[in-house]
């Protein structure tokens, strides 16, 4: 399915389920298991994912000979995203919670008694999910899962699918589970955000911000990989090609190696899938030491999708617009800026 009818039935699916759970609110507290159900499905997600990270021999294989290129073209790619995204908050003058600064004479004629005193109040916990142990046991809880499945995938799988073939259909297997897993787990999303029906008050306040945030986040990536193309043994134009493969490790890396750069290729997608599992295991550090918007910055293109879930569970609900918004742009850029640098 391309891009173009997955964003759609993505879309889709969370319209349907959040207009479904606006006439539901009233019934609210008969849906408290959604919480406990969107990680087990985020965990399920993530080890199917292992399984076919860890049964492909090319991921296997380039683990040791490309890695250390990989990891730091990975490091200046999410880092120069980052940069750009706190750039970008600042200039909206948005805290690290992504909410709007409040200037200090105002705050100050805004306290309570009870903040004066040095009580908190409930703002200050809304600001953000403070919540250090629980960030901790999901990463651990998503490593673990993706770790499991690499393993069971490397071990395993080549003796049940020993010939090109089954391994094909393995794959193919694999790849509808992710996109029923991922339809479900947006369904849940737009089911919750339905019922609390937060997110369209969010969306009153978010403006041209939503836009500009995720840009970006693209340049950022940009500028890492040209930072890097200076000092290491890729050009320039390959590094800032691999920076743009944005973690489509199904994408890019063929882009790259089509226009010659067999190398760069390879780099390309040790890369890409070093970013989609940083995301899935880094967001809720991410977002508890760096922000919650820069975190957004991290997954590349699975912020519209896999990594949706997990960026609503370490920060807050109206977060994942910038989520979404940063992986669309991230999606469309990658046809088309691949080429255009690589050439």
């Amino acid at each position: 399915m391309d891009t173009v009818k997955l964003l759609i039935l993505y879309w889709g699916i969370m319209l349907a389920c959040y207009f479904a759970a606006s006439r539901l609110r009233e019934k609210a507290s008969y849906f408290g298991f959604l919480n406990p159900a969107m990680t087990g499905i985020i965990c399920a997600l993530v080890f199917i994912m292992g399984l076919e990270m860890g049964s492909d021999k090319e991921v296997t294989s380039s683990l040791g000979t490309i890695g250390l290129q990989a990891v730091l073209v990975t490091a200046a790619a999410v880092a120069g995203s980052m940069v750009f995204v706190t750039f970008g908050r600042k200039i909206f003058r948005l805290d690290r919670y992504g909410l709007p600064k409040i200037d200090s004479s105002a705050a100050s004629d805004a306290l309570s008694p009870e903040l004066s005193s040095g009580e908190p109040s409930g703002e200050t916990f809304a600001s953000g999910n403070e919540n250090p142990s629980g960030d901790l046991k999901m990463t651990l809880l998503i490593l673990g899962f993706v770790a499991c499945g690499m393993v069971f995938g490397h071990l395993l799988v080549p003796r049940f699918a020993s010939t090109d073939a089954a391994m094909e259909h393995f794959h193919e297997v694999c790849g509808n589970l992710l996109m029923a897993g991922v339809c479900l787990i947006l369904g849940v999303i737009g089911f919750s955000l339905g019922l609390t029906g937060e997110i369209a008050e969010h969306l009153k306040h978010v403006g041209v911000k939503v836009i500009v945030i995720p840009l970006l986040a693209v340049a950022g990536s940009l500028a890492g990989g040209v930072l890097y193309g200076c000092v290491s043994s890729l050009t320039i134009a390959e590094s800032a090609a691999v920076s743009a493969g944005f973690g489509w490790y199904t994408l890019a890396p063929g882009l790259i190696t089509e226009a010659g750069h067999t190398v760069a290729g390879a780099v390309s997608f040790m890369h890409n899938v070093m970013r989609e599992v940083l995301g899935i295991i880094g967001v809720p550090m991410f977002a508890r030491v760096f922000g919650y918007l820069e975190c957004t910055a991290v997954p590349g293109v699975c912020a519209m999708d896999i990594c949706l879930p997990i960026v609503e569970k370490s920060t807050r609900s109206d977060i994942i617009v910038y989520s979404f918004m940063t992986g669309l742009f991230m999606c469309i850029a990658v046809p088309v800026l691949v080429p255009l640098l690589i050439a």
